[in-house]
């Protein structure tokens, strides 16, 4: 609480001794602002008993806890007393206590800010409570008794101390100085060891002194030590303390002594950023990206891309960059621009050809390459299978176009496959084979492809040229393009010779024998090769009536193309089933069969004179089992239909000889297939019927009208339902019938083999069962009678199970040509012997077609010939009723 003070009276003695001591002291200090200069006009001033403000007491008298008198005498007209006498006890309490607390806090900062200026020059002050002290700085002592604490400014005499001059020897710490010995320096070694693995000593004059490392504290606090008993320097957790040091797009990672930034990926230390922050790094100013690609930057990561016109091929990643290597695609695709309905194909096959070699191949690695291949061989056998139903002319242009390309393509991706051979092999399709070598492992010797039914051997030096890349050496084998390219023109002298040979009633023919191959090397000059290029085919084994096999090769034209041997030849090392062919450039290669096309008009008379018979009676056939009330029953309706696809199948067969749309010759052979199997069943059912007739005899039940029906028609049509979509391109169109390869021809075979077997035990029990029972149902006839009655009867059912057909089965060359006439002449007259076996001489028939044609009104005639006597006899029960044997004609 303020209170007036009153006058303080000294003595002068005390006055005298006071005042000296208080201007010595304010001497020193004289630069000293006095301690309420700048404040506020009453707070802070010492108020004499006159009101004026006298000098401020020094601050170390202060410090020593020599508080001023605070005497606050004014005169009564001052206005601050006038306000504080109006206030209340707790309003001066709190007045009070402000005033002593702002006080207290002027005066700390006035002392602690004079404590630097108390201890004077080369000197430090150290602030302690309610005093001070002095010492001298670093490298220096006082120079009147080389130490380092003084009391005030007054007794500050601090020199350097690394060196003094010697009085009797150098003191502890200093030694000689070199090239002065009347002079003492400080010794610079110091004991490490005192210190610890993370401190560091240093000299202090005489003394010595431990400081932390960079990177390391004192866990107790401030930055230096004597030894290691008294502190301990620790590691400076830097992440700790600071978890952003790194920023966003970095990890801190603490190490002893110091700290790293670990920068996810795409983020780098700049070197001019001192605090270790992580920022983008521009990958495209470090050339990550091959030359051949371009590079764009991103925030945190790059990429490499090809410019347009190129395709990738390769994305590995070496020397910490990305190569993504380019290779320019530039193909251009074939357009037949004229859409009329004669090119229409052409104008179809232009957008297969962009789906297939349009676009560049999205590469990045060797196992994408490698599926890349699958799909283009698998794509290119789509194409080609569309081709064989077309013209020849065109087709030969295009597959000419597409040999081409593939070659180009394969080229190309040669760049993309690892070193070494690489084999795409579908069980059934196109394959291919390529190796591939660096110019420095090519050397001097062979390369030797090999594919299932084809061998390449070529050597390096041909295949290498030098600024092309890799050294590369292709064959790619064509699943079906040998049909294709039949019936182009062929030049050479083998082949002329053949056409000049006079050879009677025939013309020159070829197949294409082996399957077609391309082979193919890194570049495209390969018109003629420094060595010669060997090639061996596997193919059937040529038949009889071949002339001779030719190596040859496939030679691009303006129309299309043709085969060609100029510049090959055939090796006298081939085999029957093995030819060696030796060429002296590349492209796509074959074997051809050479053979003449000889015609036997024997049986080509037959067959259509018989056809014709056939149909004529076969329709007649049809007629009577449709109106001739006298024979009505199962096996009538079983004669019926099989008449019916018989007549069918005639009719579609002549046709088939006439045309020459060999688009509609698929649909032919498919029809002939269905056809010939309908006829087959109707025979087995034939056959059933029969057999429940003769041996079944107590049964009474018989074929219903469904099941005849389901078996006739929809057996067949299952078997070439599954025949088509196991392989549909088993149909030929070169002959309107199945075809022999890959085993096709069996879809129609095996169940007519089977139907065949089943009719001819049948046959054989009817007839044994038959011969048996002559005695029981006639015992009057004759031994001749018998005889003849049961070879019409065999001879009936002969036509009727069609087991004729066997002997169908039985061409195999030209050393068969007897089967080949019977089977031409049975078969062909089929209907005529159906229409005199089971119509003419049967007595019911013969009797409506008199009535029919003499428009007769008399009963049934009761006459008997050879065949009917059998049939119609009645009176033994051993066999059927009467009325089911004059059914069944027997």
């Amino acid at each position: 609480m303020l209170r007036e003070a009153t006058p303080h009276h000294t003595t002068p003695q005390d006055t005298s001794d006071s005042e000296g001591a208080r201007r010595s002291d304010l001497g020193r200090a004289q630069q000293t602002p006095p301690l309420s200069a700048g404040g506020p006009p009453f707070f802070g001033r010492v108020l004499t008993a006159t009101g004026a403000a006298p000098h401020p007491p020094p601050p170390y008298e202060l410090l020593a806890g020599a508080p001023p008198a605070l005497a606050l005498s004014a005169p009564e007209s001052s206005p601050v007393l006038s306000s504080m006498a109006k206030l209340t006890p707790w309003q001066l309490l709190a007045t009070g206590l402000f005033i002593f607390f702002f006080q207290s806090v002027l005066l700390q900062n006035q002392v602690g800010n004079n404590c630097l200026n108390l201890c004077g020059k080369n000197a430090s002050c150290k602030n302690v409570s309610g005093n001070y002290s002095c010492s001298c700085q670093r490298d220096f002592w006082r120079k009147s008794n080389k130490e380092k604490t003084f009391k005030n400014i007054s007794e500050n005499d601090c020199i350097s101390c690394k060196r003094y001059p010697k009085e009797e020897n150098c003191k502890e710490g200093y030694k000689l100085c070199a090239g002065d010995t009347e002079k003492c320096c400080v010794d610079t070694t110091c004991k490490s060891e005192q210190c610890g693995k993370h401190g560091m000593c240093k000299r202090d004059c005489a003394d010595s002194y431990c400081e932390c490392k960079p990177g390391f504290y004192l866990p107790k606090g401030g930055s230096e030590f004597k030894n290691v008993s008294e502190d301990n320097c620790e590691d400076i957790d830097e992440c700790k303390r600071n978890v952003s040091t790194c920023g966003p797009k970095g990890s801190c990672i603490n190490t002893e002594g110091d700290y790293y930034c670990k920068c996810k990926p795409g983020y780098g230390k700049s070197p001019k950023d001192d605090r270790k922050l992580c920022r983008d790094i521009n990958e495209c100013n470090e050339n990550h990206c091959d030359e051949t690609a371009h590079c764009i930057n991103y925030e945190g990561s790059y990429s490499c891309y090809c410019p347009p016109g190129y395709f990738q091929y390769s994305n590995a990643v070496q020397e910490n960059k990305t190569k993504i290597k380019c290779k320019e695609f530039n193909y251009p695709i074939p357009s037949w621009n004229n859409c009329s309905d004669k090119q229409s194909f052409l104008c179809n096959i232009t957008t297969q050809l962009e789906n297939l070699f349009g676009s560049p191949p999205n590469v990045s690695s060797q196992m994408d390459s490698k599926r890349h291949l699958w799909e283009t061989l698998d794509k290119l056998d789509n194409l080609l299978n569309l081709m064989e139903a077309e013209n020849k002319q065109q087709t030969h242009q295009v597959a000419t176009k597409i040999m081409e390309l593939m070659e180009a393509r394969l080229r190309m991706f040669a760049f993309s496959l690892p070193n070494g051979t690489t084999t795409i092999k579908p069980k059934a399709g196109t394959k291919l084979v390529m190796e591939i070598r660096t110019a420095e492992n090519t050397g001097q010797g062979l390369a030797q492809l090999w594919l299932e039914e084809t061998q390449m051997k070529v050597s390096w030096e041909a295949a290498s040229k030098k600024g092309e890349g890799p050294s590369v050496v292709g064959l790619l084998s064509y699943e079906d393009l040998g049909s294709i390219l039949t019936g182009a023109h062929v030049e050479g002298s083998d082949w002329e010779e053949i056409v000049k040979s006079k050879q009677a009633t025939s013309k020159p023919n070829y197949k294409v024998l082996s399957k077609v191959a391309s082979a193919f090397v890194g570049h495209n000059e390969t018109t003629a090769l420094s060595n010669p290029v060997t090639f061996s085919f596997n193919h059937p084994e040529p038949e009889s009536n071949v002339v001779k096999v030719i190596c040859a090769f496939w030679k691009p034209t303006e129309t299309g193309g043709n085969w060609s041997q100029e510049g090959c030849e055939r090796l006298n090392i081939s085999t029957a089933n093995r030819t060696y062919c030796r060429c002296n450039h590349l492209t796509s290669f074959a074997v051809l069969m050479a053979f003449y096309d000889v015609e036997d008009w024997g049986l080509s008379i037959i067959t259509k004179i018989g056809l014709v018979v056939s149909l004529i009676c076969l329709f007649f056939s049809i007629l009577t089992f449709l109106f001739c009330r006298a024979i009505q029953g199962i096996r009538t309706t079983i004669h019926l239909h099989l008449c019916l696809a018989l007549f069918a199948a005639d009719v579609i067969f002549l046709c088939a000889g006439i045309s020459s749309n060999t688009g509609a010759c698929v649909v032919v052979a498919g029809l002939l297939h269905y056809l010939f199997l309908c006829v087959f069943c109707w025979m087995l059912l034939e056959g059933v019927q029969l057999y429940l007739m003769v041996v079944q005899v107590f049964n009474t039940h018989s074929l219903k009208h469904w099941h005849i029906f389901l078996v006739g028609y929809g057996l067949p049509a299952v078997l070439v339902g599954i025949s088509a979509a196991i392989n549909s391109k088993g149909y030929s169109r070169k002959n309107c019938w199945l075809s022999r390869e890959r085993g096709f021809l069996w879809s129609f075979l095996g169940p007519v083999s089977f139907i065949i077997m089943v009719n001819a035990v049948v046959f054989l029990i009817t007839v044994w069962r038959l011969s048996e029972k002559f005695a029981d149902i006639n015992p009057d006839m004759t031994k001749l009678k018998k005889q003849r009655v049961l070879t019409i009867t065999a001879i009936a059912q002969l036509c009727i199970l069609g087991i004729t057909w066997i002997f169908g089965l039985f061409q195999f060359s030209n050393q068969t040509l007897v089967m080949s006439y019977l089977f031409t002449i049975f078969n062909s007259l089929q209907g005529l012997f159906i229409f005199l076996l089971h119509c003419v001489l049967k007595k019911q028939v013969r009797d409506d077609y008199y009535r029919w044609l003499c428009q007769s009104r008399h009963g049934k005639t009761q006459s008997s010939d050879k065949y009917s006597e059998f049939s119609s006899t009645s009176g033994s029960n051993t066999l059927r009723s009467p009325k089911t044997l004059k059914e069944s004609g027997i």
